[in-house]
């Protein structure tokens, strides 16, 4: 199943998103969010297996966010809640607005899809994420810190990551993610980056800004108030192994899933955080079974 086999470019406001399908284009609308860094391809294992267990049940649709892959990047400032408006654009483009549609969110992609369950309920049946809703509370005492750094980037902007070879580029991503095998991180490198000049050197496919962080952190009890707000149906598929875990500790994690009305909570053992890359089958297997439920 080649998820980048139909790629279409869909305008919004001022970005051209990039959005990949595979599937039944008549079935289940089924919306694909990958995590920072990452582009919608990456979830392409996934689908396969998901195709495997319910051949032809879902329209899979997995957009590049803006400033990754194929999506146009606005080098500068990525403000969050963009990301949501985003999301919504794309389900009244897509999708449109007369049944709930089910969210598959990874990572940041999962923060985004969870809070805007949040803000428009209504609009959400399924809420899957995987390694997700762990972004740590921000300190006060960080706020000069950040202000000073975004000021500072729009003096000298970040760089563009730049690699020597696709070979290297894959080592980097293994050393990053050392629970990838040889050949996911090679396919990884080809999806992150494009060749830069004739020497063969690789770009990352992600705008630098993306390295910037904002003025304003992450507030867990803003996060909170939404996520009591949700009335999908949540899956939260966890990686044993995932130092995402570190992140917040199990009883912040905890207090965090119990906003949730309906909600489970699975831990995958020997998993990291690229959960949906390392075993496609298991995370396939416990999807599925969800939303049969």
């Amino acid at each position: 199943m080649n998820l980048g086999a139909f790629i279409r470019s869909v305008r919004l406001g001022e970005i051209d998103y990039a959005v990949r399908e595979a599937g039944n284009p008549n079935g289940q609308p089924l919306v694909l969010l990958h995590g920072l860094m990452d582009t919608g391809a990456s979830f392409e294992p996934l689908v396969a297996a998901m195709q495997a267990i319910e051949p032809d049940r879902y329209h899979y649709i997995a957009p590049d966010w803006r400033g990754h892959g194929a999506t146009t990047a606005i080098n500068d400032s990525y403000w969050f809640p963009n990301y949501l408006l985003d999301l919504e654009r794309l389900l009244d483009t897509l999708v449109g607005r007369d049944e709930p549609v089910a969210l598959i969110a990874h990572s940041m992609g999962g923060q985004v899809a969870s809070l805007y369950a949040g803000t428009r309920p209504e609009r959400i049946s399924h809420l899957v994420t995987l390694d997700s809703l762990n972004v740590p509370d921000s300190s006060v005492a960080g706020v000069p810190d950040r202000y000073r750094r975004w000021l500072d980037a729009h003096a000298l902007p970040p760089s563009e990551k730049v690699y020597d070879d696709l070979d290297t580029t894959a080592s980097r991503i293994a050393k990053r993610y050392p629970e990838l095998n040889d050949t996911i991180t090679r396919n990884l490198a080809e999806q992150w980056t494009e060749i830069e000049d004739e020497d063969g050197r690789r770009r990352m496919r992600v705008d630098p800004w993306h390295r910037v962080p904002l003025p304003y952190a992450f507030r867990a009890a803003e996060a909170k108030a939404l996520w009591r707000e949700v009335s999908a149906h949540v899956l939260c598929i966890d990686g044993g192994d995932s130092p995402a875990k570190y992140f917040c500790g199990e009883a912040e994690m905890a207090e965090r899933r119990a906003c949730f009305a309906d909600l489970r909570h699975i831990v995958v053992d020997g998993c990291g955080h690229m959960l949906h890359l390392q075993k496609p089958q298991t995370i396939a297997d416990h999807i599925c079974t969800f939303l049969s439920a």
